[in-house]
């Protein structure tokens, strides 16, 4: 079985501190205000990435309950820069584990992209009427980081903060 390459993430996370990594997705940390960030290091979503990245965010629900609460829920950035496709099957995943989590889990979400095909547009927009319908929330398309970083004063996380894990 060959070994697995050694993956750095991409600006600006290559200097946040490491938190949680897995190959089949990428990159996942806990920050304050009550956020998850994700950065995938893959090119092709699927149900298996669909499935790191789900269990980190009911981690997240489950540990950081009371934090979420009082931030009103969680905020979810996704930074999908390196994806180029995924499968259909992981997108309806990732849409059926959206639908169900209770409506007040999400407070916003914001997926970066650099240059979204058009099924990664429709998929996209699938997922912002998904989380519109049963988080009233919204789900927002860019391709300006700094700025999301910036609008939702996300920092970095302080050493004494971690990723949620799951629980036992």
């Amino acid at each position: 079985m060959p070994e697995e390459a050694i993956v750095a993430p991409r600006a600006p996370f290559d200097a946040w501190p490491a938190q949680a990594f897995d190959h089949r997705f990428g990159f996942g940390w806990w920050a304050d205000p009550a956020t998850c960030v994700f950065q995938t290091s893959i090119e092709h979503g699927t149900v298996a990435s669909v499935e790191v990245v789900q269990g980190w965010v009911d981690a997240a629900l489950a540990v950081r309950r009371a934090e979420i609460a009082q931030s009103g829920g969680l905020f979810l950035l996704y930074d999908v820069r390196s994806l180029r496709h995924f499968d259909a099957d992981a997108m309806r995943l990732h849409l059926a584990r959206m639908q169900a989590r209770p409506r007040t889990y999400l407070r916003a979400s914001v997926i970066v992209v650099e240059k979204p095909s058009a099924l990664l547009q429709v998929a996209l927009h699938t997922a912002n009427l998904v989380a519109a319908r049963v988080a009233n929330a919204k789900v927002e398309l860019t391709s300006d980081l700094a700025a999301v970083l910036r609008d939702h004063a996300v920092r970095p996380p302080g050493p004494a903060l971690t990723f949620p894990a799951a629980p036992p």
